[in-house]
């Protein structure tokens, strides 16, 4: 995706495939974990387990959870823990194909399906362009997480309301420009490669050392790809770039 200066409509926005995975899990078992997070909708028929199990995969899950806060935007990462990563390889296939179900992609990743009015106007200094990753997740309408400064997870109910969006991002996006320093315009380094036959774009984000935003030019949705950066803002090598690129490939035919 591309991202120009300051304008909204322009941040990096994907499908939070990874969070809802992990939320199907939490709603299939009834596990007593993030009473904060509202369910997925429409609702998930619950298996109960028995209380004490219930318990110990609640803790795991937690990590799970946290694990997925600090993966690449974009990434569904399995639970480290082998009882529930057990537990996620029996129902990870079944989730998605939830998610491809009552998930519209192709409302999400093209600025034309967008609804009317969603950019009021452009905010800031367009000599400091800011970047800002938002993950979707299908759970109640009106909630919303922050994962970080430049990181915001919502709710489809949330991403659909023009003016909550607007709320949201711009106050966020206004933070971020006054705390950076106007930087020269240049021209993004963009690299293709081609990994087990899937063609993909990345380029670096030239206001953001470190990240660098992937597009898979032959996939099946038009725009369609992935985020990552570095917590040292140094620069990805090119067999790091390939290697996420073999990772993303590798977790969509899991």
């Amino acid at each position: 995706m591309t991202h120009e200066p300051q304008d909204l409509r322009n941040i990096s926005m994907t499908l939070g495939t990874g969070f809802t995975v992990a939320l199907f899990v939490r709603d299939r078992l009834a596990l007593p974990v993030a009473s904060d997070v509202p369910a997925l909708a429409p609702r998930v028929e619950a298996l109960a387990v028995p209380d004490d199990e219930a318990a110990a995969l609640a803790a795991e899950w937690r990590a799970w959870w946290e694990r997925l806060a600090e993966a690449p935007t974009g990434r569904v990462v399995g639970p480290a823990s082998e009882r529930l990563a057990t537990v996620f390889d029996a129902v990870v296939d079944e989730a998605r194909a939830w998610e491809a179900g009552n998930v519209r992609p192709n409302l999400f990743l093209s600025e034309d399906d967008l609804p009317d009015g969603y950019v009021p106007s452009p905010i800031g200094d367009p000599d400091v362009p800011v970047v800002y990753d938002v993950e979707l997740v299908p759970v109640g309408d009106g909630w919303h997480r922050d994962l970080g400064p430049h990181r915001l997870l919502v709710s489809i109910g949330t991403w659909e309301d023009p003016a909550a969006m607007d709320a949201l991002l711009r106050p966020r996006i206004e933070r971020l420009q006054s705390r950076a320093l106007p930087i020269p315009h240049a021209a993004p380094q963009v690299w293709h490669r081609v990994v087990d036959g899937q063609v993909f774009t990345a380029e670096a984000r030239p206001h953001d050392p470190g990240s660098h935003d992937f597009r898979w030019e032959n996939g099946p949705i038009e725009g369609y790809g992935f985020s990552i950066g570095t917590s040292t803002r140094e620069p990805l090598s090119e067999d790091v770039l390939r290697r996420e690129i073999q990772g993303f490939v590798e977790g969509l035919e899991a």
